[in-house]
């Protein structure tokens, strides 16, 4: 029996949470949270197929015009998306998209229309194990500059600037948890004052893990609330189709032009 090891594990050459191993991987990887999303590109993309499925993570691996794109489901949250970045750049990945839903602050963006995050607050965790507080956590102008290009080549409305990315979804970000209030009374007000867009919770693992490996990084997604006008969208399943072809168009260009 080979040893394996607990510091290093693996099960059978592959990676020990996504369960891939080389070659099930695309150079571009988009990052939904939901491992249900994963299944929206199989109309989307050619030979599309799930390559694995455990835990949080469903990765599916396909090609757009040609070019060779993987999905992977990152669960919600920064610890569930360490793993996830970490696997993947071991696997090979090259450049890294969060595609997903958030909250907006300001009251002049709508629900379904594109957010598109050039930097992100560090309020996730798991990235301090990395890097310290100090470090910024930023976009990938190579990948910014794709997906505003997408965004405009669909006629697409699109904001872009800093999310707050937490750890919490409730009190972390300005919600009552269970009918009780644990976070500061004015903490929206602050976000706004800072000129937070919006909030979310997985962009600032990606973005500081993909620095400090060289792998592009980028995040898009769709509008699913207004916390300011307490909009909120119930059924977003069509902002959430159109965000991941936007997403694959700006692989297209990422694909030709960066890697």
């Amino acid at each position: 029996m080979n040893k394996v090891s607990a510091e290093a594990p693996s099960f059978g050459g592959k990676v020990p949470h996504l369960m891939c191993g080389k070659g099930d991987v695309a150079d571009i990887v988009l990052l939904p949270g939901d491992p249900g999303r994963v299944s929206m590109f199989e109309s989307l993309c050619d030979d599309f197929r799930i390559v694995a499925s455990n835990r949080e993570y469903t990765v599916g691996t396909g090609a757009y015009k040609g070019i060779p794109v993987s999905i992977c489901s990152t669960g919600i949250g920064a610890p569930s998306a360490e793993i996830a970045v970490i696997e993947l750049i071991e696997l090979g990945a090259r450049a890294l998209i969060r595609i997903g839903g958030t909250g907006v602050l300001p009251k002049e963006i709508h629900c379904g229309e594109m957010v598109i995050n050039t930097a992100a607050m560090r309020m996730g965790g798991a990235s301090c194990f990395y890097a310290p507080q100090g470090y910024p956590a930023v976009a990938s102008f190579e990948v910014v500059e794709c997906l505003i290009e997408a965004c405009k080549m669909a006629g697409v409305k699109y904001w872009k600037g800093i999310s707050a990315s937490t750890g919490s979804f409730f009190a972390g970000q300005c919600r009552p948890a269970a009918g009780r209030v644990f976070h500061e009374k004015d903490m929206m007000e602050k976000y706004a004052n800072l000129r937070i867009l919006n909030m979310e919770m997985e962009s600032e693992t990606i973005m500081t893990l993909g620095t400090l490996y060289d792998v592009l990084t980028g995040s898009i997604c769709a509008v699913h609330a207004n916390r300011t006008t307490d909009e909120w969208m119930e059924d977003f399943a069509p902002a959430q189709r159109q965000m991941c072809q936007i997403a694959l168009e700006a692989s297209v260009l990422i694909k030709e032009r960066y890697l």
